[in-house]
């Protein structure tokens, strides 16, 4: 049974019954696979729920990483046996002569060959600028999803359903096929059911139309977009990070009650003063790119002068630096000459840990890393298999 504790987010005193689960690494960046030491339970179940709707949330389902995710695991898909990678997301659009009900707007997204998604979806203002609107009420509320294959050619149609089918299996979506489904032999049609799409009515199939004649010219919209998307998810993997490194002395630092602070602003609490730069800063820096690893989630820790820094990128790109602590701090997982390296990759449900000397050599390839070399092999197999894929000219459906 967990004992009685401080909730690590929002610090207050909370019986063993509160307790939750908390991946210190987001399940969206691969934290299932994250080593045991980050899996924490000194977390409230209140604070867990609260922070992943309007603090995780607001990081994984903003425009930059929701497309940053769904590149990185472009680049990992080898085969169309893959289950499929996420969409990318262009934003809200407004297309002449689509019905949409009240309280909806329409979302269009791309697959993986250039299909068209059109999600026509309950509306939440709260949560503008998320791809998918709000995480939860979108499970729940009805919608319906319009998909536009490019291609008769099998593999390259079975890539972009088995994507769409992965991006609304745990939506309450209908799901419809703008494209006449034309079976062998004998047959008139393909089975819907048998491919989970939906028998289209009346509306939806003068929205297929609607978007069909829009689809050539393009669609007018505006992507509504929070700059400061990043801020609080920043203190709270410091707090998470900090505390899953560095353990309980972590919580007794200064850092750490800035952290806090920051993950809580309120003018009673006063302005954070924590350090650290965001991603709309560090995207553009030029080596950006040393600071992580393609098709990859890093989390990189290491000693600078007096003090801890984490650094957080995606596929070597939107790279994050917040400091940790003080370099009194110690411990058994963090290297202080060589750093500390945790590697995730989401789309593959893998994660390992090495020292950032150890990133290094290998990236110079001077001393090869069997993981990382794994990692790099796929990476050229997925080069090969979508200039493959490529060579097979879409038909028009």
């Amino acid at each position: 049974m967990q004992e009685d504790f401080d909730c690590l987010y929002c610090g207050k005193a909370k019986e063993g019954k509160e307790s939750s689960l908390e991946h210190a690494i987001p399940q969206f960046m691969g934290g299932d696979s994250a080593p045991q030491h980050f899996h924490l339970s000194n977390v409230c179940a209140t604070c867990n729920n609260r922070l992943g709707l309007f603090v995780d949330a607001s990081y994984a389902k903003s425009w930059f990483l929701t497309n940053t995710f769904a590149m990185a695991a472009r680049s990992l898909c080898t085969q169309v046996a893959d289950p499929g990678i996420p969409l990318t997301y262009i934003g809200p659009v407004d297309i002449p002569n689509l019905e949409i009900p009240e309280e909806h707007i329409a979302e269009s997204w791309i697959g993986p060959s250039g299909e068209t998604v059109i999600w026509i979806r309950k509306h939440d203002e709260r949560m503008n600028s998320y791809a998918g609107g709000n995480p939860i009420s979108a499970k729940k509320a009805a919608s319906v999803a319009y998909f536009f294959p490019v291609t008769n050619e099998e593999l390259g149609f079975r890539l972009g359903w088995k994507s769409f089918q992965r991006a609304f299996a745990k939506r309450s979506a209908r799901k419809i096929i703008g494209a006449q489904l034309v079976g062998s032999g004998d047959d008139s049609g393909a089975d819907l059911a048998y491919l989970m799409f939906d028998e289209p009515g009346d509306v939806d199939t003068r929205n297929v139309l609607a978007i069909r004649t829009a689809i050539g010219g393009g669609f007018p919209g505006k992507i509504p977009m929070n700059l400061k998307f990043s801020q609080r998810f920043m203190c709270k993997m410091a707090l998470a990070v900090g505390y899953g490194l560095f353990g309980g002395d972590f919580l007794l630092d200064n850092v750490a009650l800035e952290a806090r602070k920051g993950l809580w602003p309120n003018e009673e609490a006063g302005v954070s003063t924590i350090r650290g730069t965001d991603p709309l800063r560090m995207m553009n820096m030029p080596n950006a790119a040393l600071l992580g690893y393609p098709g990859a989630v890093v989390v990189l820790v290491m000693n600078v002068g007096n003090k801890w820094c984490l650094t957080v990128s995606v596929d070597e790109k939107m790279p994050f630096n917040i400091e940790l602590g003080s370099d009194a701090l110690a411990s058994p997982h963090v290297s202080r000459e060589e750093g500390y390296v945790l590697m995730l990759f989401p789309y593959l449900d893998k994660a390992f840990e090495m020292t950032l000397a150890e990133l290094l050599v290998h990236r110079l390839g001077v001393i090869p890393n069997a993981q990382l070399q794994e990692i790099d092999n796929r990476r050229q197999a997925s080069v090969a298999f979508w200039e493959d894929l490529s060579k097979v000219t879409p038909e028009s459906t």
